[in-house]
């Protein structure tokens, strides 16, 4: 199991200093162990370690976690929906616009046409730019979002500050 590992000092140290509730992580903490997630070999199951110097309200930072991720999964799925129908809505239009050319090419001469064929051919073009590169690039976001959601977090009070206490 790949254990990412996060030191602390106080519980305060994972949150957004300005959240008035003080249960939105921080974005160093979130890209940190997001960072590190994305650096275990593909598949392979991973846990996060925070290590502080005073225990923490563990369910509390567990929930917090889960939270972040859960939202960032929903977030992902309104992309998706987005980038669906925007593919859905290109499609359409560059078909339009490269019908219009076909039915002009025959009646007219002239740039004017060949303007609805470069139209079309750019909208066709950036659907399947959105296939292509946006939406798998979100399908592997997606994954790495459930495998955070569902992370082992375990804590561990730092033994160096223990024994200066003691």
């Amino acid at each position: 199991m790949y254990e990412i590992r996060i030191k602390i000092h106080d519980e305060a140290d994972l949150y957004e200093p300005f959240d008035p509730d003080g249960s939105l992580l921080s974005e160093d903490v979130v890209s940190y162990f997001s960072r590190r997630f994305q650096e275990r070999a593909v598949g392979e199951a991973a846990s996060l370690r925070i290590i502080s110097d005073v225990p923490v309200n563990e369910e509390r930072v567990r929930a917090n976690i889960r939270s972040y991720a859960m939202g960032a999964l929903e977030q992902n799925a309104r992309e998706q929906r987005k980038y669906s129908l925007k593919q859905l809505y290109l499609v359409l239009i560059g078909l339009a616009f490269i019908a219009l050319w076909l039915v002009l090419k025959r009646t007219t001469e002239g740039i004017g046409s060949e303007v609805l064929s470069i139209i079309g051919s750019f909208a066709v073009w950036e659907a399947a730019n959105i296939w292509i590169v946006e939406k798998p690039a979100l399908r592997l976001s997606k994954h790495r979002l459930k495998g955070l959601a569902d992370m082992e977090v375990l804590f561990s009070i730092d033994a160096a500050q223990d024994g200066e206490q003691g």
